[in-house]
């Protein structure tokens, strides 16, 4: 009986547990890989084998199923600690108990009996669609689901539709798409102007060394630039090839054809940081983006810096952490982050607009820190935060990335982080997969954030909760 409940509680494992928790995409596993019922049988059978003398060796079988049978498909690091989360609900002793559920309601659980009638009754009573129960995850996953499903359709609908319109008082894709080039040209600067900035930023200090971060507002400048060109010589040769005065190359054709279905070039955002965006809404970042390097320069740093307005963000880190080691002489490397949220919020947006109108915005809110720096603009996803508690709280119904509070990244060559805080992944955009840089992390990945929670990390392991720069839309 031990035997084929444990066999029974494998399969649910694999069929729900894993294989259907991707469709949820990277709240579920940042990279969607190709499990398939051999791992299961597989897992069922290493079972047999380590239990054939009748003792349950579960730390052997949750290392070797979480590892090897379904881990060694894993490549990326937070999935991995995912698949340990989800698998451990499953591969542990309380499964074999008497009641045990497989989710927060009594829909999923073992049967005690072994008829298959049984089976067939309890089966039939489940719901078609899969509740995100099942999966440890909130209902805002199931909405994140279909709106991503709902996109594609959209997307496929534009792709597919004829990119002239014929007869009608409608305007050309032609006209269209030299309209929008003009618009952007216009809102665009030429390119941002490093000499323009505050000499004093510049200064070296009593050893000869300039502030790391006006180093690393020189390497932002210099990313920007670069694509400021790239989107400035596309724009005027597609508005001289639709007037027939240049030749509709197939470089062009691909950003006419791009802009048409509102999507990011292909050439642009090869020359971009990473998003999500669709052309509209990249574009109004874009601008935010180079304001606030240019209000940097202009007036110098600012008192919180907006993480997601940065071309690079991982070069802002490691600027804030060498700044503190030249303060006080200690190797860079010895060196942790403590973070501390503040009871603020700041918005780029409404800073910008006050900015525009030469005005400060919200000056007095908090000082800017002796060491480390103040961050803003960052999203919670598969959360939410607890204003009262100061803690992360379960994702509110429909509420999907309600923004982070500012915080406070404050270097420490002594901290050793807190039991009750959450080792929460910060990502530049919500699709968290990237290429694997040579520092074993996603290059989506920015750092791992240490967020006060009174749950423990299982509990947001399994909902997928992470920080982002950016949002989608």
């Amino acid at each position: 009986a031990l035997k084929f409940r444990f066999e029974e509680s494998s399969g649910i494992n694999a069929e729900y547990g894993v294989l259907e928790r991707r469709k949820f995409g990277p709240l579920a596993f940042n990279i969607p890989y190709e499990f398939a019922d051999s791992d299961r049988e597989c897992a069922i059978d290493n079972f047999k084998l380590f239990t054939a003398d009748g003792v349950m060796p579960w730390d052997a079988l949750q290392f070797i199923t979480a590892e090897i049978t379904y881990g060694g498909r894993v490549t990326d690091e937070w999935d991995q600690r995912v698949l340990k989360v989800v698998l451990n609900r499953f591969f542990r002793p309380k499964t074999l108990e008497a009641g045990y559920l497989y989710s927060s309601s009594d829909l999923y659980h073992a049967l005690e009996s072994t008829s298959l009638d049984s089976y067939k009754e309890y089966i039939e009573q489940l719901p078609i669609i899969d509740p995100p129960e099942i999966f440890d995850m909130s209902q805002n996953a199931n909405i994140s689901y279909q709106k991503e499903e709902a996109m594609t359709i959209i997307t496929t609908i534009l792709e597919v539709q004829p990119r002239l319109m014929s007869g009608g008082t409608g305007k050309s894709s032609n006209d269209i798409v030299y309209e929008l080039a003009d618009l952007v040209l216009s809102k665009l600067p030429e390119k941002l102007d490093i000499e323009e900035a505050l000499p004093e930023m510049f200064e070296p200090d009593s050893k000869g060394r300039i502030n790391s971060l006006s180093t690393v507002l020189s390497q932002e400048v210099t990313r920007f630039n670069k694509l400021l060109e790239v989107i400035q010589t596309s724009l005027v040769n597609i508005k001289k090839a639709i007037k027939g005065f240049a030749v509709m190359s197939e470089q062009l054709e691909a950003i006419f054809d791009a802009i048409v279905v509102n999507n990011v070039p292909t050439m642009w955002a090869d020359a971009a940081y990473p998003s999500l965006k669709p052309l509209g809404s990249w574009v109004k970042d874009l601008e935010l983006r180079l304001q606030f390097i240019q209000r940097w320069m202009e007036v110098g740093q600012p008192k919180s810096f907006w993480m997601s307005g940065f071309f690079f963000p991982q070069g802002f880190i490691t600027g804030s952490l060498q700044n503190f080691a030249r303060k006080y002489d200690v190797p860079i490397d010895a060196l942790k982050f403590r973070f501390e949220v503040l009871p603020h919020y700041r918005a780029q947006l409404d800073v910008a607009t006050e900015e525009m109108a030469d005005k400060e915005y919200d000056d007095n809110a908090y000082q800017t820190p002796d060491d480390g720096a103040l961050v803003h603009g960052l999203y919670i996803d598969s959360a939410s935060w607890d204003d009262d508690k100061m803690v992360l709280g379960d994702a509110r119904h429909g509420i999907m990335n309600p923004p982070m509070p500012v915080m406070h990244l404050l270097p420490d060559p002594e901290y050793e982080p807190e039991e009750d805080r959450y080792e929460c992944p910060l990502y530049k955009t919500a699709e968290r997969a990237g290429t694997l840089s040579t520092t074993g992390h996603s290059t989506n990945f920015v750092i791992k954030c240490l967020i006060p929670s009174d749950k423990p990390q299982k509990h947001w392991i399994g909902k997928g909760t992470a920080l982002l720069c950016q949002l989608s839309q």
